[in-house]
C-alpha cells in the first residue's frame, strides 16, 4: 500500500484539472444550502405569526416560505445535472490520459497487470475517483459551511443547547475515525481481489473451448468460488468496521435530538420557547446533525478514492517510451544487428548472445530455428518493443553509399517502429469489422486499396461473404477459421506503410498451397521494394529467400 502523501497529491493533481467547475458546483450547493438554513427561519416565522407570537402578514411569510422551498428544489435538480455533466467530462479526460500512459508504457516481455484488472482500473477506479472529485469533495465543502452556518443559528436560539449538541457530536466524529487506516487496507484489497476475479472470468470465458476439452470446468469453478470467498470475507470485515462507526453515529445523533426535544418540551412548559422556536429547534438538530453525518459518509468515499487513486498511480508510474516523432528510412531499409543480447528480467540465460547479422535492403530474409531460441524475441527486438541488454540495432538507407561504412544509420526505437509491417503470431484480429481491422494499419485506405491488400494475402474470401468487407468479427477472430484470421492479418500488415514486412509464422494456419500462393504473391509484389523477413519453420519460405539466419 502506497503511502498516504502520494495518493493524496494524485487526487489533488486531478483536482486541479477540474477546479473552476468543481467551484461552480461548489457554488450552487452553497445557494442550495442556504436556502436550507432560510427555510428553517421562515418556518419559525411563519408558526410565531401564526401564534400569535409576531405580528407580521401571514399570507406574505408563507408565500416566502414556499418560495423558498421551490428555489431549494430547483437547485437540487440543477446541482444534480451539472454533477453529472462534470463528472462524465472529468472521467472521459482521466481515462483518456491513464490509457495514454498504459498504451505507451514500454514491455519487457511480461505484463505488469493483468489486462481484466487494467481494464476494471481505468472503468471502476477512475469511477470512483471522477465522483469524488466532481460529487463528494464540493458537497463535502458546502457541507462544512452548512454546519458552521447551522451551528451559528443554534447558538442565535439557544447558546445552552447549541453547546450542548456541540460536545455530543465528537462522539459521532471521533466513532467514524476510529476504522479509517483498516478501512482503506481492505478496500484496496478488495478492488485488487475484484481485479483478479475479473481477469479469471475473462480469461476462462475466453478460452471456454480449452477449459472444457482439458476437462477443467471444475477447477475453473473451485477457483472462482475461492476468489469470491476472499473477497466476501474482507467485504464483511468492512461492513463491520462501517457498522461500528454508524453505531456511534446513531448513539450520538439520538442523543442529540432527545436533547433538543426536552429542551423545547420543558421551554414550552415555562414559557421561555415559543412554538416557533421549537419548530426550529427540531429542524435545526437536523440541519447540525446530517451535515455530520453527511461528513462521516465521506470518509469512506475519501478512503476508496485513495484506494482508487494508487491503483491508477501504479499505471502512471510504468516506464514510458517518451514522446518521439517517426523516424522514416525512404525504400527498403536493411537492418544491422551488432552483437546483440538479450535476457528476459527474472532469467539468467540470455535468449540471444552476440548475435550479428545484416538483414539487406529488398531481399527476403528467413529465421528458422528450434522454439524458444529467440526468434519472436528479435522480431520484437527489431519494433523496439524489447530493449537489448547490450549490442546495436540500426535502420540504414539502401541508396546511402555505396558500402556498408558509407550507408547512413539510425538506431531502432520506438521512432523507427513506423518503418515495419508486422503480422504477429497467433490471432491477432479484433472484434469489429473486418473492414475495421483493417483500417486500423491504414485509416485513410480506400475500399480498391482493400480488396488489393486481401488479394495479396489470398483472403478474397472475404468479398465472397454477405457482409463482404463489413463481415463482423468476434472477439480475437471468433467465426473465422485460424487460416482465415491469419490471411486477414496479413493483409492489414500489407496496408501499413513501411519498407520493412516482418512475418513471423503468419502462415502457420495455412494449408502448404494457400501458403505458398500467400508468399509469391509477397515476394512478386514487394521483393525489391520491401525488405521481407520470415519467421517460419515450414519449406515455403525457405525457398523463396534470398538469405538465411539460423538461431
Amino acid at each position: 500500500m502506497k503511502d498516504f502523501g502520494p495518493c493524496l497529491k494524485g487526487v489533488w493533481r486531478l483536482l486541479r484539472t477540474v477546479r473552476w467547475k468543481v467551484l461552480l458546483s461548489a457554488f450552487l450547493q452553497t445557494v442550495a444550502a442556504a436556502a436550507s438554513l432560510a427555510f428553517v427561519w421562515f418556518s419559525k416565522r411563519v408558526v410565531d405569526i401564526a401564534t400569535g407570537q409576531l405580528d407580521a402578514p401571514l399570507g406574505l411569510a408563507i408565500w416566502l416560505l414556499v418560495g423558498i422551498m421551490v428555489l431549494q428544489v430547483l437547485m437540487r435538480i440543477f446541482v444534480k445535472y451539472y454533477e453529472g455533466r462534470i463528472t462524465i467530462l472529468a472521467k472521459n479526460r482521466i481515462r483518456s490520459d491513464v490509457f495514454e500512459k498504459a498504451l505507451r508504457s514500454t514491455w519487457t516481455g511480461k505484463d505488469k497487470f493483468h489486462s481484466a484488472d487494467m481494464a476494471n482500473r481505468m472503468e471502476e477506479d477512475i469511477r470512483v475517483i471522477t465522483e469524488f472529485i466532481c460529487c463528494d469533495i464540493p458537497t463535502a465543502f458546502v457541507t462544512v459551511l452548512q454546519l458552521i452556518a447551522a451551528v451559528v443559528m443554534l447558538f442565535v436560539f439557544s447558546s445552552s443547547l447549541a453547546w450542548i449538541l456541540i460536545w455530543i457530536m465528537p462522539v459521532a466524529v471521533v466513532g467514524a475515525r476510529l476504522y479509517f487506516r483498516r478501512m482503506r487496507a481492505l478496500t484496496t484489497e478488495i478492488r485488487t481481489i475484484d481485479g483478479r476475479i475479473n481477469g479469471h472470468l475473462q480469461e476462462t470465458l475466453q478460452h471456454r473451448v480449452l477449459v472444457k476439452t482439458l476437462g477443467s470446468v471444475g477447477a475453473s469453478e473451485e477457483e472462482l468460488e475461492a476468489l469470491q470467498e476472499q473477497e466476501r470475507s474482507r467485504t464483511v470485515s468492512r461492513l463491520g468496521y462501517s457498522a461500528l462507526s454508524r453505531g456511534f453515529m446513531s448513539v450520538g445523533f439520538s442523543a442529540g435530538y432527545i436533547v433538543a426535544f426536552i429542551w423545547g418540551v420543558l421551554g414550552l412548559k415555562d414559557g421561555s420557547v415559543t412554538y416557533g422556536l421549537m419548530v426550529a429547534f427540531l429542524q435545526m438538530v437536523g440541519q447540525v446533525q446530517r451535515p455530520v453525518a453527511n461528513l462521516a459518509l465521506y470518509i469512506p468515499a475519501f478512503i476508496k478514492s485513495l484506494s482508487s487513486e494508487e491503483r491508477l498511480l501504479e499505471i502512471g508510474e510504468l516506464p514510458q517510451e517518451g514522446e518521439y516523432e517517426d523516424i522514416l528510412v525512404e525504400g527498403a531499409p536493411g537492418v544491422r544487428l551488432t552483437d546483440v543480447t538479450f535476457s528476459y528480467e527474472g532469467r539468467p540465460e540470455p535468449v540471444l548472445s552476440g548475435l550479428s547479422f545484416d538483414f539487406l535492403p529488398g531481399k527476403m530474409t528467413v529465421i528458422t530455428g528450434p522454439t524458444g531460441e529467440g526468434k519472436s524475441t528479435l522480431a520484437q527486438l527489431l519494433l523496439a518493443l524489447l530493449v537489448p541488454s547490450s549490442g546495436r540495432l540500426e535502420l540504414y538507407g539502401a541508396t546511402m553509399g555505396s558500402s556498408d561504412s558509407d550507408r547512413a544509420s539510425v538506431p531502432v526505437s520506438p521512432a523507427t517502429r513506423c518503418n515495419f509491417m508486422y503480422v504477429p503470431q497467433g490471432n491477432s484480429l479484433l472484434s469489429g469489422s473486418v473492414r475495421a481491422n483493417l483500417l486500423l494499419a491504414r485509416p485513410s485506405a480506400t475500399d480498391e486499396e482493400l480488396r488489393e491488400a486481401l488479394h495479396l494475402a489470398a483472403a478474397d474470401f472475404v468479398l465472397e461473404l454477405p457482409d463482404g468487407l463489413d463481415t463482423p468479427c468476434a472477439e480475437i477472430g471468433r467465426g473465422l477459421s485460424e487460416g482465415q484470421a491469419q490471411r486477414i492479418a496479413i493483409a492489414r500488415a500489407l496496408l501499413r506503410p513501411g519498407g520493412i514486412l516482418i512475418l513471423d509464422e503468419a502462415t502457420s494456419a495455412l494449408d502448404p498451397a494457400t501458403e505458398q500462393l500467400v508468399l509469391s504473391r509477397i515476394k512478386e509484389r514487394f521483393g525489391q521494394s520491401k525488405t521481407i523477413i520470415c519467421i517460419t519453420h515450414r519449406p515455403a519460405a525457405s525457398q523463396l529467400a534470398d538469405l538465411h539466419l539460423a538461431l
